[in-house]
């Protein structure tokens, strides 16, 4: 660079200072996703946190379903699907409520004990900060509380049961399962963004996932198809090669778009967060 141009440059920042403006550097829209989503797994997959979840989960999940499995002595086609109807819906609800409770400090957390503001003072964009929490809590959450106790379960139960499990229909339940999970994930930080506090966000998801439990009978149809409810049933029946309900993809796409519109929500409100 040359003296003429090292002045050039020296008297528009002048000029701009005079004016009361001060230099930026532009930001790209997903700036710095490569290290947020590097930090954010390593949180996960870098620390004990997977192998202590996954730990818990395989004790829940799979301790019961293997208390079922043991409890009768029917034909094993009856036991078996007694068991993956035990474990498969139980896994989509108690993997939701364990997700809110998992997932409610990863923002407001952070907006209070200021890493937040910290974070986005450096080359990091916010949308980058919001969607390498999702992935990473995503991935995270589907090995340690879907993936290794599903694993776990297929090869349990044609040790204790001689019946057949294909395994194509058994993934079919598990992705229902990992579907709802991402929207439990999605929910609770798009709450994170638009609430201060832990109370709130956590309430929330929680009475949701229980209202769906609990009213289940009293709701009606058309209003069940539209939520993410029905996943339980559906992932046992997917799992069994069961009759399916007519309509039983609708709770799919509404809760695929209903993720998709959460995301985008998010995004927006985190983006005009002040820090």
């Amino acid at each position: 660079m040359t003296t003429q141009s090292k002045t050039a440059i020296t008297q528009d920042l002048i000029l701009a200072a005079r004016k009361g403006l001060r230099p930026v550097a532009e930001r790209s829209w997903l700036g710095g996703f490569g290290n947020m989503l590097s930090k954010e797994l390593g949180q996960w997959l870098g620390t004990r946190t997977w192998w202590l979840q996954a730990l818990i989960w395989v004790l829940l999940l799979n301790g019961v379903s293997t208390i079922v499995a043991l409890s009768e002595p029917v034909a094993h086609a009856e036991i078996l699907e007694e068991v993956v109807q035990t474990f498969l819906p139980m896994m989509v609800g108690a993997v939701g409520i364990g997700t809110i409770i998992t997932v409610q400090d990863a923002v407001v957390g952070e907006k209070e004990l200021g890493t937040a503001a910290w974070v986005m003072s450096k080359p990091a964009s916010r949308s980058a900060f919001i969607l390498a929490k999702i992935i990473a809590y995503a991935v995270g959450l589907s090995i340690s509380a879907i993936l290794i106790p599903s694993v776990i379960f297929y090869f349990e139960m044609r040790w204790l049961i001689p019946a057949s499990l294909p395994w194509m229909p058994f993934l079919a339940g598990m992705a229902v399962a990992v579907l709802h999970l991402l929207f439990y994930i999605v929910l609770t930080l798009m709450l994170g963004t638009l609430f201060s506090s832990r109370g709130p966000v956590a309430a929330i998801g929680v009475v949701m996932i229980m209202s769906g439990l609990l009213f289940k009978g009293f709701i009606p149809l058309e209003v069940m198809l539209f939520t993410p409810w029905l996943f339980p049933d559906l992932s046992g029946a997917l799992a069994l090669e069961m009759p399916l309900p007519p309509g039983w993809f609708v709770p799919i796409l509404a809760v695929s778009c209903g993720i998709i519109v959460m995301t985008a929500v998010a995004l927006w409100r985190f983006g005009r967060e002040e820090f």
